[in-house]
C-alpha cells in the first residue's frame, strides 16, 4: 500500500471538482428529463381529470395537503358534471424551464377540464388554460411542488 500523499489527494480532489462542475447545474442528468416529463404527464392527467388519489404520490410531502384539500371539496354536482363530459381533460406539455439542477417549471396547456374555482360554487368547464407547475428533484425523483391549488396563468395582453 502506498503511503498517504497530500499531493495525490489534492490532485484527485481537483479531478473530482472538475467532473462535478461539468455535470452540475446544467439541467437534469441523463434519464432524469424522461422521469420529469413522465411526472408532469401523469400528474396533469390525474389532477385535471379529478383523480386526486393518483396525483397524490406525484407531489412532494409539503404539497399533499393541497391534493387532499381539493379532494375534500368534491361534491355530487361535480361528480355529475364530470360524468356528463363527453371526454376527459387533455393537456400538452409545452416547455420545461430548468431553474436549477433540482428545480424546474413545466408549462402545460390543459383543454376541456372542469375547474373548481370557488369553494361552495358549482364547477364549470374551461375550454383551455395554461398552467405553470413547479417541480423539485428530491430523493432521486422529480415531484410536483404546490404552494396552492394549480391556477391558470394570467394572459398578458
Amino acid at each position: 500500500m502506498k503511503p498517504f500523499s497530500l499531493k495525490r489527494l489534492s490532485g484527485n480532489c481537483l479531478i473530482l471538482l472538475s467532473l462535478m462542475a461539468m455535470t452540475g447545474c446544467s439541467g437534469p442528468h441523463q434519464g432524469e428529463e424522461d422521469q420529469l416529463t413522465a411526472t408532469v404527464d401523469t400528474f396533469a392527467s390525474a389532477y385535471f381529470n379529478w383523480h386526486f388519489k393518483e396525483a397524490l404520490p406525484l407531489v412532494d410531502s409539503a404539497s399533499r395537503k393541497w391534493i387532499v384539500y381539493a379532494a375534500s371539496n368534491v361534491h355530487q354536482d361535480d361528480i355529475d358534471s364530470l360524468r356528463a363530459m363527453p371526454e376527459g381533460a387533455t393537456f400538452r406539455l409545452k416547455d420545461i424551464d430548468y431553474t436549477s439542477d433540482s428545480t424546474a417549471v413545466a408549462f402545460v396547456t390543459v383543454h376541456n377540464f372542469l375547474a373548481m374555482d370557488t369553494i361552495g360554487t358549482a364547477s364549470h368547464t374551461v375550454e383551455s388554460a395554461k398552467f405553470a407547475l413547479l417541480l423539485k428533484y428530491e430523493k432521486e425523483k422529480w415531484c410536483v411542488s404546490l404552494t396552492s391549488l394549480p391556477r391558470p396563468m394570467k394572459e398578458h395582453h
